[in-house]
């Protein structure tokens, strides 16, 4: 397919996203590469109705709010025919970091589970929860809700009770999360309708019983940040002794196939660990239309999925 596609052919997509994934994702590249594929891409306002903007063929998003989701459902209603991608109701499950993980353990495929974690739903609970001391430390604090606001991403490794209860930089309501030595590597697996593609990236060092007294020391029980591929933590130096291994293929399609049927979504990706300790992964959280710019040749990657989006429409009519 090339520039001459004609015009009844071609398949306008409608975005809605906030300047920041915009200026991301809809680069000059990516959309005149899926221009010659017959793919145009129209901006959306999001302050007006839908069904007086396009026409679209499909509508791409990741905008919230009560409005927007009633604008959605307007539009779809109108247009049957139109692809949403995705449906508000199904993303609503990532924004909370107990109800994203929990397809993970209904799955039942061997060597897969999520860390144990506890949800705290105030300040009072950090103090008197009893199940709190099964978890273990060190432990994660995240925010329960994972919704895109500017501290939802705000994490701490927490390594005493006193840290717990008295240095806390999350706030309730929060989930703690056991911490897994895992060598040091995520593995974040990217999903876009059929395509599957994992990638290695840093993440936080294993941290032993010994070096965890002297980092307690050190932090006062507790350290924040923001991003676990970004944090510096001294850990201990040697800590993996061996390379988390990456997990093989067909893994990762068997827990990326299932993922995308539970969750009913088709742009997403999945964060999961080798647990040092058994020949296991752990799913440690799920994103919702992740920064797939960071995959390499993602132009082409996206463009063919929008191909595909088109090619169903086909099928259907």
């Amino acid at each position: 397919m090339s520039e001459s596609v004609k015009e009844t052919d071609r398949f306008q997509v409608g975005y809605a996203f906030p300047t920041r994934k915009i200026e991301a994702f809809m680069v000059e590249s990516f959309i005149d590469y899926a221009k010659q594929q017959g793919i145009d891409f129209v901006p959306i306002d999001v302050s007006k109705p839908l069904n007086d903007q396009g026409p679209f063929d499909c509508v791409i998003h990741k905008s919230y709010g009560e409005e927007w989701d009633q604008n959605l459902e307007l539009f779809s209603t109108s247009h049957p025919n139109a692809t949403v991608i995705d449906p508000p109701s199904a993303i609503q499950r990532l924004h909370n970091r107990i109800t994203m993980l929990e397809p993970i353990t209904n799955l039942n495929i061997p060597q897969l589970n999520i860390p144990n974690q506890l949800l705290v739903q105030d300040s009072e609970s950090l103090n008197s929860d009893e199940n709190i001391n099964s978890l273990g430390f060190p432990m994660m604090a995240k925010p329960l809700l994972a919704d895109g606001s500017p501290n939802a991403h705000n994490m701490s490794l927490v390594f005493n009770l006193e840290g717990l209860t008295t240095k806390l930089d999350v706030d309730p309501p929060l989930v703690l999360q056991q911490f897994v030595n895992h060598g040091g590597v995520m593995f974040k697996i990217y999903v876009a309708g059929e395509y599957v593609k994992c990638v290695e990236r840093s993440s936080l060092p294993d941290v032993s019983t010994e070096s965890m007294s002297k980092l307690a020391e050190e932090s006062g029980g507790v350290m924040s940040f923001s991003k676990i591929s970004g944090a510096v933590i001294a850990g201990d130096g040697e800590n993996s002794g061996e390379k988390a291994k990456m997990p093989s293929p067909e893994f990762v399609e068997e827990v990326a196939n299932g993922l995308r049927l539970a969750l009913g979504l088709h742009l997403f990706n999945f964060d999961m660990i080798k647990d040092d300790k058994s020949d296991g992964y752990l799913v440690v959280d799920i994103n919702y239309f992740p920064g797939y710019e960071k995959l390499p040749s993602y132009e082409s990657v996206m463009t063919d999925f929008f191909l595909n989006v088109k090619k169903s429409q086909e099928l259907k009519s």
